[in-house]
């Protein structure tokens, strides 16, 4: 029994080197499989040459040491690169077997003819195993080349009859042994009588070694994927073998030509390519999502596509997307179902992507999967964003410029007419008595509205540059102190007015009094919208200093402005209620006010914007609600 043990664990160890090297054939290389492979089959021909047999002295427990131990292992690893690999690389080791087999028999007739006549014992040695091993050896040709087509047909027909990977294993084993054992005796020894005796010995050992070559082989299988093999016909590998052979190769060329082709397109896309099963688990990525995303973050398996991507402000919910695009076996029909959307994600340097993506469904070894091509639309949102920005700000300079004239128009006719009123009203009161109470009272109401009128008047001839300026050098430092002191009266006790100055002195040149006047608004309406807010800590900031690239309101500069260090950026924030976004771009508008009627004109700010317009520069405004607002005047340096 030990003997009989012994051969058990050399045929697992064959068969264990066999599989061991077949799972590495990708890092290795197939050389080392198919060198090993071959080197057990010349063995096993050598073995089997001199029928060493174990025998424990139990009946049908005999072994053959060279067609049980060695080759059977043989004809498993034939059924293993047949199932894994394919029928071409089938193909190619049936050839290469049957190359081998006829170079040993070759080579043993020729070593036979050189050992005729030999008195050493090596020599008789060697002449008994080549002399009697021709004749096994072209037995052995024969079984085992039938062996190498009737082995794949057999798993073929029981593996498309849907029967189970062990019994499919097991039962192509078992008859393609019988197959080999009857050609083999009938070819070595025509006495089939023989045959039998040789089976009633050796039938349970023989047995035996296939259930177990077939629990290693299924044991093996099991971590391939085998469902690609249903689509052969068992008939198949003889086809291929002697009428096709050579168009399987150039087809095998052409295809991975073509594979080179799918793959030097897709690695080299810009865009972002993702294979996704039905269950959001990411199978595949190409090199431009990876550069995108991040090489680190598709590390860990398996990977959920949502974890990569946004629906908005939402998570991606997949199941209610993949049902929308491969619905109820849309993904098995000849037109596949094609989806777009737009999604976001975070980009390698922690940026937000924004993804234009189309989804398509196919199938991917007969399973649904989603190939998901997304566009990088970053810059190009941006840009439009931008762009509409601008044409935002073009439509309201063109707006202002219209009402500017019209403003400029109305008030110099509306300013004559004043005129003439306040000199009726001096004309009036120069009359003599008597004159009663209540026509003072009217007189004086009369030259209230006037003086109002007037003032008013004044407002728009500045917003729509008609005003008379004074140009000259202003110190800003000076400029500020002024309206402090100016304001410092009309301010209320809650609110502190802090003035921050920056070192450097600051000349610009302007009309100091228009700009004054233009100060003096900007605090007025924050010292308005601290009262609304109903703040008792009320603060207003005012600040002057250089202006820079990074200054807010700089990219809103016009295409004639120069570059930031000839501009200087004086700002204003208030912790007042702010401005809602809804009506942030009207104020600036003529008469457009959110006061109540009676406590302004709505031309505070108009009147500054045309005023700082003039001066050639501009102002921006950020304001939030409940958080105040700032403003931005940028001014020319002198």
């Amino acid at each position: 029994m030990g003997t009989l043990f012994l051969a058990f664990l050399e045929l697992t160890f064959v068969m264990v080197t066999l599989l061991l090297f077949h799972s590495l054939r990708k890092q290795i290389g197939h050389a080392a499989f198919y060198l090993t492979l071959g080197m057990f089959f010349i063995l096993g021909q050598i073995v089997g040459s001199t029928n060493i047999m174990v025998d424990p002295g139990i009946a049908g427990f005999q072994v053959n040491l060279g067609h049980t131990v060695l080759m059977a292992p043989y004809l498993v690893a034939l059924l293993v690169v047949y199932v894994v690999d394919g029928t071409l690389a089938a193909q190619r080791m049936i050839l290469g077997f049957l190359a081998v087999i006829f170079g040993f028999y070759y080579m043993a007739n020729i070593i036979a003819n050189h050992c005729v006549g030999q008195e050493s014992e090596l020599g008789s040695f060697l002449y008994e195993i080549f002399t009697h091993g021709r004749r096994l050896v072209f037995a052995s040709f024969v079984a085992q080349g039938v062996d190498l087509f009737i082995l794949p047909i057999l798993f073929q027909i029981f593996h498309n009859r849907r029967a189970r990977l062990f019994f499919s294993v097991f039962g192509t084993l078992v008859f393609t042994q019988v197959i080999d054992s009857f050609l083999f005796q009938l070819c070595a020894y025509p006495n089939l009588e023989g045959w039998w005796a040789m089976l009633r010995e050796t039938f349970f050992a023989r047995g035996l070694a296939l259930l177990w070559l077939s629990v290693l082989c299924t044991f093996y299988l099991r971590f391939h994927e085998t469902e690609a093999i249903g689509k052969r016909r068992p008939l198949d590998i003889v086809l291929d073998f002697f009428g096709g052979y050579g168009r399987s190769q150039e087809l095998q060329r052409h295809l991975a030509e073509w594979e080179g082709r799918y793959r030097l397109v897709v690695e080299n896309s810009s865009d972002l390519i993702f294979l996704v099963d039905a269950q959001g688990n990411l199978l595949n990525a190409n090199e431009g999502a990876m550069r995108a995303l991040g090489a680190k973050r598709f590390r860990d398996c398996p990977l959920a596509f949502a974890d990569f991507v946004r629906e908005g402000e939402e998570a991606l919910q997949w199941d209610a997307f993949w049902t929308s695009l491969a619905g109820n076996g849309a993904a098995e029909s000849p037109n596949p179902k094609t989806a777009h959307r737009e999604w976001t994600a975070e980009g390698a340097d922690g940026q937000t992507l924004e993804l234009d993506a189309a989804a398509t469904s196919a199938n991917l070894n007969e399973k649904p999967v989603a190939v998901i091509v997304a566009r990088d639309i970053t810059q190009r949102r941006a840009l439009e964003r931008e762009r509409e920005h601008l044409a935002q700000q073009l439509v309201h300079s063109q707006r202002m410029e219209a009402v500017g004239q019209l403003a400029g128009g109305v008030a110099h006719d509306f300013n004559n007419m004043l005129h003439t009123i306040r000199c009726s009203l001096e004309r009036i009161r120069t009359y003599p008595p008597p004159k009663s109470e209540v026509q003072d009272a009217m007189l004086g109401n009369i030259e209230t509205a006037t003086s109002r009128a007037a003032e008013l008047t004044q407002q728009l001839l500045g917003f729509a540059r008609k005003g008379k300026y004074t140009i000259a050098a202003v110190d800003v430092a000076n400029l500020l102190e002024s309206v402090r002191s100016l304001f410092a009266p009309l301010a209320k006790q809650n609110i502190e007015l802090k003035l921050v100055l920056a070192p450097d002195r600051m000349l610009v040149r302007g009309d100091e009094t228009q700009l004054q006047q233009v100060l003096m608004n900007l605090l007025l309406n924050a010292r308005d919208a601290i009262g609304e807010q109903g703040r008792p800590d009320g603060r207003i900031v005012l600040r002057a200093e250089p202006a820079a690239e990074f200054t807010p309101g700089w990219t809103q500069r016009p295409e004639t402005a120069g570059p930031c260090e000839h501009y200087i950026c004086i700002r204003l924030r208030d912790n007042g209620c702010g401005i809602h976004e809804a009506i942030r771009g009207q104020v600036f508008e003529p008469f457009f006010t959110t006061k109540a009627v009676g406590q302004g004109t709505g031309m505070g700010l108009a009147m500054a914007y045309g005023c700082i317009v003039n001066h050639q520069g501009w102002i921006h405004l950020e304001s939030e609600p409940g958080k105040g607002a700032e403003f931005f005047l940028f001014l020319p340096r002198q």
